[in-house]
């Protein structure tokens, strides 16, 4: 490795403090560090490309930031190296005190790596594509301003499924199985399912049950109400929405390549840990 990326949630001092302590261990081994908030966009669109690998110090949301730069790259994306700085946890792979431990161990290549898919999101006005973006644990088409439902429309492979009058509809990966999708009683899939799940949120007299289609399914929403709607992707990025627009949501060609060093069971080995630490927050 000749370069790797350091980036940090920058509302977390610690956070910051560790990303200094490991940019200097990096370069006692003579390997090129790249700082970076994990907040700066641009900056990780620009630089993502000549890392060989990315240490994300942060929350999930500093890894979800992450993991979207390096699907949107022009090249074969880097491997994440998730430093536990959040609440959960459910993506990070070592906690704050760990981190400089195993920096030689994955310098030296002993790790693991595993594959996480990512959705495209496509919305079309008129026929034209206006937005497109990708997620790696969900896109959902929800209400705008205000306690009010949607009148929603699911099409899977070009097939009418149903009508929903509901808050709104998530489209997640078995990644986002235990986010969002999960608060709203959604299953818990395995990472290496090959599968979306799409669940209504808080519908009201209609199919209340979660979907779960295989990952090659074309997925199309609609929101057919008067009432503001808009699209989230990650839950932090947010599109406008208009009636009669639609959503368009695959599974994307690209992954997300996490550093792993635990066992390759571990999301069974750690699952019902984690659950429980969501439970105590």
């Amino acid at each position: 490795m000749r370069r790797i990326g350091v980036l940090y949630q920058p509302h977390i001092p610690a956070a910051h403090e560790l990303a200094l302590v490991l940019a200097t261990r990096l370069r006692e081994r003579g390997i090129e560090p790249w700082l970076e908030s994990a907040w700066d966009r641009a900056a990780l669109a620009a630089e993502v490309n000549a890392c060989d690998l990315l240490i994300t110090l942060g929350g999930d949301g500093t890894i979800l930031r992450a993991a979207r730069a390096t699907a949107e790259s022009d090249h074969r994306s880097p491997p994440l190296l998730a430093v536990d700085f959040g609440r959960l946890g459910f993506l990070a792979e070592v906690q704050p005190a760990q981190a400089e431990a195993v920096l030689p161990r994955v310098l030296e290549g002993d790790y693991w790596i595993e594959e996480r898919y990512l959705l495209v999101a496509r919305q079309y006005r008129d026929g034209t594509l206006i937005q497109e973006a990708v997620a790696l644990n969900d896109v959902v088409l929800g209400r705008g301003d205000g306690p009010h439902v949607l009148r929603l429309t699911l099409r899977l492979d070009g097939a009418h499924v149903t009508n929903y009058v509901a808050d709104g509809i998530i489209v997640s990966t078995p990644t986002g199985s235990t986010a969002y999708a999960y608060a709203v009683g959604g299953p818990i899939m395995a990472p290496a399912m090959d599968a979306i799940l799409v669940i209504p949120i808080a519908p009201h007299l209609t199919l209340a049950r979660a979907l779960v289609v295989p990952a090659a399914t074309i997925v199309e929403l609609g929101a057919e109400s008067h009432r503001p709607a808009v699209v989230a992707i990650d839950g932090q990025h947010v599109f406008p929405w208009e009636r009669n627009d639609c959503l368009r949501v695959t599974r994307s060609d690209r992954v997300v390549r996490f550093v792993r060093l635990g066992r390759r069971d571990y999301f069974y080995a750690t699952l019902t840990a984690r659950l429980n630490k969501s439970r105590e927050l």
